[in-house]
Formats: C-alpha cells, sequence, structure tokens
C-alpha cells in the first residue's frame, strides 16, 4: 500500500495536529489525526505496528482513493478515470448554449468574435432544426432534463429565435415529464423586468451578465458599438431586475489589477445588490484566435501574461480576500474536474446562428472547428479528432492534478504559443502554490455547510468528506 501520487495532504489544518487529505482522482477530503498522519507516513516499514483502528481507517483512505496497493493498480485507475471523463455522460441533464446571432451592439476589446463577426440572425428554419437535433438528443440518450443557455453576441437581439425554441422545447418536454430551464448570457444593456418576466414563464432560471469595473473601468473594455460607455445603463438594469431572477456577475481582469474588481464589489455593495447577486466569476483577459480561416494569426498575444502562474495566483488570492471580506461565500471548488470539453465525447455543446456545433465558444466563428451540424446525426471528423488528442499522455502520469485536467486546456495550448491543440497546457507551477488555499476553502465551506444543516437549513455539500480517527 503506498499514498497515490494524485494524493494532497494539507497539515496541520484546521488545527495544530490535524491534517486534510484530498484526491484529486476522486476528489475525496477528509481530515485524519496526528496517529493516522505517522501512519501514512511509516507505511511499507515492516517495524511499524498497526493496530485493528489503524487498518480499518487504512481501507477507508484506500477505498476513497488516497491510497493505491502499487504503482500499476494507479495507472490503471488513472486510465479508467480518464476514459470515463472522455465516454461517460450524465444521463440526468443536457445543457446546450445556442447562440442566437453573432450580431451585437456592443465592440468589447477583447471579444474572441470579433474578428470573425456577421450580423447573421438564427433563422426561423434552422430553428426548426435545432429543435429537431435537441429532441433526437434528448431521445437517443435518455436525458431527464434539457437546460438551454441563450448566448450570442448579444442573444437579446434577436428574441423571436428564444420565443420560439424554448417555447417548443418546454411545451415538448412537460409532455414526456421531463425537465427544461434556460438561461441567458448577456451584456445587459438590453435588458428589462419586462423581458425578465416574459422569459420567467418559459422556465428563465437565470441570468448571467458581464461587468468589467466601474465607470471608465468597465466603458474603456465594453463600449457600444458606435461608441459611447455601457455602465450606467448596464447597472441600472441589474438593479431592476435583481429582485426578480438571479443574476451573475462575469469580471474579466488583466495584468493582476484587481482593483476595478474592489471597486465593482464596493459599488453593488453601495447600491445594497451585492448580496443578492448570484455567483460572481473572475477570470483573466486571454489571447483570441486570429480572423476567420486565420486562426492562427493570434490576437492580443501580451494578454498571455494575465494568465502567467504567478501573476494568476497573486490575483487570485487577492480576490479571494475581496470576497471574503464582503462575506460572499464562494460556491464551487477550486479542485474540482476541469476537462476541456474539446476531449469530451458527450458533453455539452454550442449551436451558432448557422446550426454549427462546436466544443468550444472560443472557437466559434471558425467553422474548420465545428464538430457537426444539427442538420446530421454525428459529429464529423473534426470532432473525433478532438476527442481523441490524449495530450494527457505526453504528461507525467505521476502528476498530482492530471486527473483533474487531462492535460489542460486546448484553446490555451492554440493561443500559448504553440498555435496547435496538440500539446498539454501546464498550470502545475500555479497548482502547487493555490491547492493548499483551495483545499482549506473547500473544508471550511463543508463544515459551515453542516452546520447550516444541524440548525435546520438545507445546503448541498460541494465536496465528500469525512472525520477519519
Amino acid at each position: 500500500m503506498k499514498i497515490s501520487s494524485h494524493t494532497i495532504i494539507v497539515e496541520d489544518y484546521p488545527s495544530r495536529g490535524e491534517h486534510l487529505v484530498y484526491s484529486t482522482r476522486t476528489q475525496f477530503l477528509g481530515k485524519i489525526d496526528e496517529r493516522l498522519r505517522d501512519v501514512l507516513k511509516n507505511l511499507g516499514s515492516e517495524n511499524y505496528f498497526l493496530d485493528s483502528e489503524d487498518k480499518n481507517n487504512l481501507a477507508q483512505l484506500y477505498r476513497r482513493g488516497v491510497l493505491v496497493r502499487d504503482k500499476e493498480e494507479e495507472q490503471q485507475k488513472l486510465k479508467e478515470h480518464l476514459r470515463q471523463i472522455k465516454h461517460g455522460y450524465s444521463r440526468s441533464k443536457l445543457v446546450v448554449t445556442i447562440l442566437t446571432t453573432y450580431a451585437c451592439n456592443f465592440k468589447c476589446t477583447y471579444c474572441f468574435e470579433e474578428s470573425s463577426r456577421e450580423n447573421i440572425k438564427l433563422s426561423f428554419e434552422t430553428q426548426e432544426h435545432v429543435i429537431s437535433w435537441l429532441k433526437g438528443q434528448m431521445k437517443q440518450f435518455g436525458y431527464q432534463s434539457l437546460n438551454i443557455n441563450y448566448y450570442g453576441g448579444e442573444p437579446l437581439l434577436n428574441q423571436p429565435a428564444i420565443d420560439n425554441i424554448s417555447s417548443v422545447m418546454k411545451t415538448w418536454c412537460e409532455e414526456r415529464q421531463i425537465g427544461f430551464a434556460m438561461s441567458i448570457q448577456t451584456n445587459g444593456y438590453l435588458l428589462t423586468p419586462e423581458i425578465v418576466e416574459r422569459y420567467k414563464k418559459l422556465n428563465l432560471i437565470s441570468i448571467r451578465i458581464s461587468v468589467d469595473g466601474v465607470g471608465e473601468d468597465h466603458d474603456k473594455n465594453r463600449p457600444l458599438r458606435g461608441g459611447g460607455g455601457t455602465f450606467e445603463r448596464i447597472i441600472q438594469n441589474i438593479c431592476d431586475c435583481v429582485d426578480l431572477i438571479y443574476i451573475g456577475i462575469s469580471i474579466g481582469f488583466e495584468g493582476g489589477d484587481v482593483k476595478p474588481i474592489e471597486r465593482l464589489l464596493n459599488h453593488f455593495d453601495d447600491l445594497g445588490i451585492l448580496h443578492k447577486l448570484g455567483r460572481i466569476i473572475y477570470s483573466p483577459i486571454n489571447p483570441t484566435l486570429g480572423g476567420k480561416g486565420q486562426p492562427q494569426a493570434i490576437r492580443s498575444s501580451d494578454c498571455m501574461c494575465n494568465s502567467e502562474d504567478a501573476v494568476f495566483s497573486r490575483s487570485v488570492k487577492r480576490i479571494n480576500e475581496l470576497l471574503d471580506q464582503k462575506g460572499i461565500p464562494e460556491k464551487t471548488s477550486g479542485m474540482s474536474t476541469s476537462v476541456c470539453p474539446l476531449t469530451r465525447e458527450n458533453g455539452g455543446v454550442t449551436i451558432d446562428q448557422e446550426g454549427r456545433l462546436y466544443k468550444c465558444n472560443s472557437l466559434l466563428g471558425h467553422p474548420e472547428f465545428a464538430v457537426g451540424d444539427v442538420r446530421q446525426d454525428k459529429f464529423n471528423e473534426t470532432g473525433n479528432e478532438f476527442r481523441d488528442l490524449d495530450v494527457w499522455k505526453q504528461c507525467p502520469t505521476d502528476c498530482t492534478y492530471l486527473p483533474m485536467c487531462s492535460g489542460g486546456c486546448r484553446l490555451m495550448s492554440f493561443v500559448g504559443g504553440h498555435k496547435n491543440f496538440r500539446v498539454p497546457s501546464c498550470k502545475k507551477v500555479y497548482m502547487n502554490e493555490m491547492a493548499p488555499e483551495f483545499i482549506k476553502r473547500d473544508y471550511d465551506r463543508l463544515v459551515e455547510n453542516s452546520r447550516k444543516q444541524m440548525k435546520g437549513e438545507s445546503r448541498p455539500q460541494l465536496v465528500k468528506s469525512a472525520s477519519i480517527k
């Protein structure tokens, strides 16, 4: 028996003599005491006595993936884990993103679609093919619910497409006792309470809006296409709608400068809506593919510095501090498995306004990277090539984070200088620094959730956990 290469031990937390163990393969998180930590340090020692409780604890850790019998078993379990990620799927839900149009009323400085912008809307004819494709997928795979996320361009520039697809699919799903929900990812400029109320009747459950700071912080990155700021109107629309629907916020940052995020959180707080908002997502601004037919002509390549390990870790730590200071709980784990959608056989897809299927939104506008079409039943050869990349085989199999990343983001490999999808995109240096912090935060959140459940408040647990003593 040995500690798995895919196990992380965070020592002396939550207090001295208590230690956290985490498996990046099984995502088990547990707490062990000093005695069990000592047992783990002496695994394989012939002179170390194990009593019955020690053996029972080791058996538990083995079942949870913290321990393995030997290197051969570890290799086998890793390969099966990655195979399941590639080919497996959950029948519980089909998630599909639909572009109602590539057109947009904004001219964002970092938009990955800008170089391929076309003023084409999702036509009624293509909507009918989309509907047929959705029904076919639901029946073929036996999904128990359907979630549609409307996207663009700016999706609210083509509301008739949202009305038609959602009304048809809502009725179809209800007739079969299948769940149905929709969400909208919008720049927020056209959002009104009337639109929210209309779409709530079609099972709208959430809206996500991008806001990059306060005033000029935002307007310099996200101006109107014809010129002019957008911040004030977006904020007013959020204030008008935040009590009607779940509104999440997406924030971009660059160069490690998180001051705009701090100013935005303070502004939301001053308006009295900070704690009414849903999940706040933050991400660095990254390079994008070149124009149509020229993906290798990378745009804004200097933005790669935003994702450099030292810059990124420093930014994430500071943002987490800001969220803690504001009393905003994290709703997801920093240690969750995050597999590039290009390499998954049955993951979610994005349908563009011409009915083409994509596995990654950042490839939109480049038909050569489409994996199929709603007029066809199966993915094309490009989809199969993406699925079979298996870049993880170029990584050391004893890398602690390999079960979580499978070799990393294919897009970041492309825009990061390689200009192809066939090499790993490694964030091990970043994860080495951030993983202990993420695990501590996951543990604290789990404890808080358990405390609330004991008080009768229902809260889902985000990680599996056990206290092993």
